[in-house]
């Protein structure tokens, strides 16, 4: 009997249970008849199975991507998210699936924005090739010691700066600073005693004559000043099915490329000089150096346009500019006073100087591969060109003349192009 009364209870377990799965079901048909008021659209289907999860479950799998969910849910963190009709173009596919960045802070990606403020600090070597003419300046016996083309810059170093902001609708500015300072070349030829200058003038200057040594000096001085106005679209980050190959990479992060037009200015200020010295006459030396100095500037003020690209993965990135600017150019030079070696007071061509105007432009090209070291702050490293035509290069201003003109005229329309590396550090928030 004992066993028995044990399977007895056993089975008053048994009732107890289907009574209360018969109630559930009850529940449930009743909550199905509110579905079906509402429709009999599968996605209510799978909004009811979702609202059925504690805050505590776990959805496991990767769900769809376009998955509809209808509009009646709750403010609650959605089970599935899809742009509205407005994020898809005309092709069917959304926004993101081009790459293209809406304005909310949750776009590129859901990484937080597109916007960002920025500043770009850069150390940069430049070596310089110029335009310039072949002009003779020093002389011996009928050989060329000195033109006008042969000092050469050493690397210079200069310095680039950058303060910018873009917001999370993609529009910006920025105003950024090149400078290239004190860039110096020198050429010295010795001869014995028959050095001169170039003719006709050194027919009128005894100290452009019998000299035993010739020095030519080229100094320059950029700086570049330009703001500019942005507007930018950000690309999102991995997908497996992108048709780009560095976005199936699995640590890629975000793509922006920005557009910019704004304003550019640029100033070259040079100076150079020929100076003889030694030598002279048989028991009559030269009593000092004679010299022939000119100085020349270039200001540019122009409007540019360009573009600038980024691609970001986990710490590494590439990124790059390209900008041209189409510029009105003001000329001057002005050139020293040659005196007598002999009478110091006796001007045998007193100073002169010109202005002129012209058109030049500044192209401006730049490529990088920086390190993210923190959140905050990149190590940067890259390659320049700046290439500035229409410039009135000092060298070229050399004017050995003879007629009461000469030396009053302005040669323009020169080139300079500029190219080298740069190391720096950016930060962004």
């Amino acid at each position: 009997m004992e066993c028995v009364r044990r399977r007895s209870g056993s089975w008053w377990v048994v009732a107890a249970l289907l009574a209360g799965a018969i109630v559930a079901a009850g529940g449930q048909a009743a909550a199905g008849g509110q579905a079906a008021a509402v429709g009999q659209d599968e996605s209510i289907q799978l909004y009811d199975a979702a609202s059925g999860l504690s805050d505590g479950d776990v959805v496991v799998g990767e769900l769809p991507p376009h998955e509809f969910v209808p509009t009646i849910m709750p403010a609650t963190e959605s089970v599935f998210h899809t742009p509205g009709p407005a994020a898809f173009s005309s092709d069917g596919l959304s926004h993101a699936d081009h790459g293209l960045a809406r304005c909310t802070t949750a776009d590129c990606g859901g990484i937080g924005g597109i916007g960002e403020d920025y500043w770009l600090f850069d150390v940069i070597f430049f070596q310089r090739d110029n335009q310039s003419t072949d002009q003779i300046l020093a002389a011996s016996g009928g050989s060329n010691l000195i033109t006008t083309g042969e000092p050469q810059f050493t690397v210079q170093p200069g310095i680039r700066l950058f303060r910018g902001r873009i917001d999370d609708c993609g529009r910006g500015w920025e105003v950024g600073y090149l400078g290239v300072w004190n860039m110096f070349a020198n050429l010295e030829q010795g001869g014995p005693g028959n050095i001169q200058g170039a003719d006709p003038l050194s027919l009128a200057v005894d100290g452009f004559n019998d000299r035993s040594l010739a020095r030519a000096t080229y100094s320059s001085t950029l700086n570049t000043a330009e703001a500019n106005l942005l507007l930018r679209s950000c690309h999102r980050g991995f997908s497996r099915v992108s048709a780009y190959p560095w976005e199936r990479c699995g640590n890629y992060h975000r793509g922006t490329l920005d557009w910019l037009a704004g304003f550019r200015w640029a100033g070259l200020d040079e100076a150079a000089g020929i100076e003889y010295s030694g030598g002279g006459f048989p028991g009559r030396p030269f009593p000092g150096p004679s010299s022939y100095n000119v100085r020349s500037t270039t200001n540019f003020f122009g409007a540019q346009i360009g573009g600038r690209g980024r691609m970001e993965w986990d710490r590494w990135a590439i990124d790059g500019w390209a900008k041209a600017a189409l510029a009105g150019t003001a000329m001057s030079q002005s050139a020293d006073p040659i005196i007598s070696v002999w009478n110091p007071r006796d001007q045998i061509r007193p100073a002169r100087s010109s202005t002129e105007g012209g058109v030049g432009f500044i192209g401006d090209i730049n490529i990088n591969l920086s390190y993210r070291i923190n959140d905050a702050w990149r190590l940067r490293t890259g390659y320049n060109f700046l290439w500035l035509t229409g410039v009135a290069l000092a060298p070229n201003q050399f004017d050995f003349g003879a007629s009461p003109t000469s030396g009053t005229g302005l040669a323009g329309g020169a080139g300079v192009f500029l190219h080298g590396a740069n190391l720096g550090l950016e930060t962004a928030w």
